[in-house]
């Protein structure tokens, strides 16, 4: 089962990287958790394979018709998709909280929690929108994020911050991504292998993806 999640084309970037396309190949079924931006990446990704999506806080809702959360069946084990966001305003708590600490802080256990409730009784939870490749468990239930195909989002590219609020907004949600770490802002995607020894995450690095990262100032560059 391939995960993507965040790839942002027609908003950020121009196009999916050949290496996506590279990466996911020889799945059975693809799952994007939201912020496509447009439908043609469907389409690409129909070409693979079988594929499912849920519609991010990017996506508006006339171009993808998507749901918000939908539970599948793989190998006898119920995967859940969501987009990430816990709304707004919990989104700016987080990011908030990671500006004021200066480093990189626990939310993974909280976040997991909210984002179960909305699928139910699930054996995995694949989500996307925080743009970092993690996982971990919930009472045994395992979560994933397949990280971003275009991690800086709104800042990919060296683009300056937007005016007024929204430039607030870009610069702390830049100081955050920079807290994450280098790796953690890499272009990834992930394989996820389910049958009857378990259910195993594994993240793939797209090699040939442009280089996102914003390019001034210096202080908003990630630590390697």
């Amino acid at each position: 089962m391939g995960l993507i999640a965040d790839s942002h084309v027609g908003e950020f970037i121009d196009a999916l990287p050949a290496g996506v396309m590279e990466a996911l190949d020889g799945c059975d079924v693809l799952l994007h958790a939201g912020d496509l931006s447009v439908p043609s990446v469907l389409d690409e990704l129909g070409a693979l394979a079988p594929t499912l999506a849920v519609r991010g806080d990017h996506d508006r809702l006339g171009d993808l018709n998507l749901p918000d959360a939908l539970v599948t069946s793989v190998a006898g084990r119920r995967i859940g998709l969501v987009h990430g966001t816990l709304g707004s305003v919990v989104d700016f708590a987080v990011v908030s909280a990671h500006v004021v600490a200066g480093r990189r802080i626990a939310y993974d256990g909280d976040l997991h929690a909210g984002l179960l409730r909305r699928v139910g009784t699930v054996d995995c939870l694949v989500y996307g929108h925080w743009h970092e490749p993690r996982s971990g468990r919930v009472g045994g239930i395992l979560c994933v994020s397949p990280g971003a195909v275009c991690p800086w989002g709104t800042l990919a590219g060296g683009r300056t911050p937007r005016p007024g609020l929204a430039g607030v907004a870009d610069r702390g949600v830049r100081r955050f991504r920079r807290q994450l770490g280098g790796v953690a802002m890499q272009p990834t995607v992930a394989v996820l292998e389910v049958g009857s020894a378990g259910i195993r995450p594994r993240w793939i690095t797209i090699p040939d993806a442009p280089d996102y990262r914003p390019s001034a100032p210096a202080d908003w560059m990630p630590r390697r």
